[in-house]
């Protein structure tokens, strides 16, 4: 009985010390508590993307605008009435002329092979009469001198004369002067070239990557750097599908309305607002640039997920954004992401 209870009060004072001693141990300190970011999100939506374009160009003449000024015959210039750039009203006198030789040669030929053939179409319907002469050879007379006639009238409907002034066929501006006082010019080559007044047109240079979704009739607003008259509105009429090689921009060619204040070569700024298919767009501010990729974040279950994306078309608010696992309506952070890290808790603000 004695050793049982000489184990018992040995088995008591060795739990007693144990309890002591966890009692005294220090204590292991606490983890930190998890970070937790505030943000703020905005849902991805699918709509189309305005965006306001700026170019720049000049005034330049519509490919009907132009109008060359030739004879078909040869002619020497007696007198220049106009000055390059200037206007010119419908039916003004650009330049007098007179016949070169080779013309005044031609011209005396006509005449002579008409009163020839027509003294001979007399003398052979004469002989025709009294049988002197057969069916065949009066034919031959009279288309003889059907041809003499022809040519000497097509001479003279062509306006030449001894003395010719060559009239404006539009009202516009002289653009391009060929010949002066005293030059000879050849049948068919150009004396002078003027633009129709009411047949102008913008060549704007824009960028290759901003041509996606401009085409005939977009609105552009087009103002002059020259004055502070009002801006005019015009359409896209062509859009080329090639590189200048002089601006290294892609040209697009704006019709102008008839009645215009630009001058023929002026600087003109055009804007003109392009609209395209509904894609899924973020806020700008929800696209950051981490290791040179474009990154936003989305929130799924109380954390961050990244996204790589790439970017489409954008405006000053919102961006396209192109990636794997997107859907419209779900939510990306706008603000506080530039803290934040994959997988990191998150509280929407």
């Amino acid at each position: 009985m004695t050793r049982r209870r000489a184990f018992l009060a040995a088995a008591a004072l060795l739990v007693a010390a144990g309890v002591s001693f966890l009692l005294r141990a220090p204590r292991k300190p606490a983890g930190p508590a998890p970070v937790v970011a505030t943000v703020r999100v905005a849902p991805l939506r699918l709509v189309p993307v305005h965006r306001t374009l700026i170019a720049y160009g000049r005034v330049v003449a519509a490919p009907s605008a132009l109008q060359a000024v030739t004879e078909p015959f040869a002619v020497v210039v007696s007198g220049v009435n106009v000055n390059l750039g200037q206007p010119i009203a419908r039916g003004a006198t650009l330049m007098t002329l007179v016949p070169a030789a080779d013309t005044r040669l031609a011209l005396l030929r006509a005449r002579t092979d008409y009163h020839i053939a027509r003294l001979t179409l007399a003398e052979t319907r004469e002989r025709y009469t009294l049988q002197l002469a057969t069916r065949s050879q009066l034919l031959a007379a009279e288309r003889g001198f059907d041809n003499a006639r022809a040519a000497l009238r097509l001479l003279r409907r062509e306006g030449l004369r001894s003395r010719m002034e060559v009239k404006a066929p539009v009202r516009g501006v002289v653009s391009r002067v060929f010949a002066q006082e005293g030059a000879i010019v050849a049948a068919g080559q150009p004396l002078m070239e003027l633009v129709a007044r009411d047949r102008l047109e913008v060549r704007l240079g824009a960028e290759a990557e901003d041509i996606g979704n401009l085409e005939p009739g977009t609105r552009v607003t087009l103002r002059s750097f020259a004055s502070d008259r009002q801006g005019v509105r015009g359409l896209v009429s062509v859009v080329s599908r090639v590189v200048n090689p002089a601006t290294h921009m892609v040209d697009v060619f704006v019709a102008l309305p008839r009645s215009n204040p630009y001058l023929l070569g002026e600087y003109v700024e055009g804007r003109f607002v392009t609209t395209s298919p509904p894609v899924l767009v973020a806020p700008r501010s929800a696209v950051l640039p981490v290791d040179h990729r474009e990154t936003l974040y989305t929130v799924v279950n109380g954390r961050a997920v990244a996204h790589v994306v790439r970017l489409g078309v954008r405006n000053h608010h919102i961006v396209q954004v192109i990636g794997a696992h997107l859907r419209p309506g779900e939510p990306v952070v706008v603000l506080g992401n530039y803290e934040l890290k994959p997988g990191m808790r998150v509280k929407v603000a």
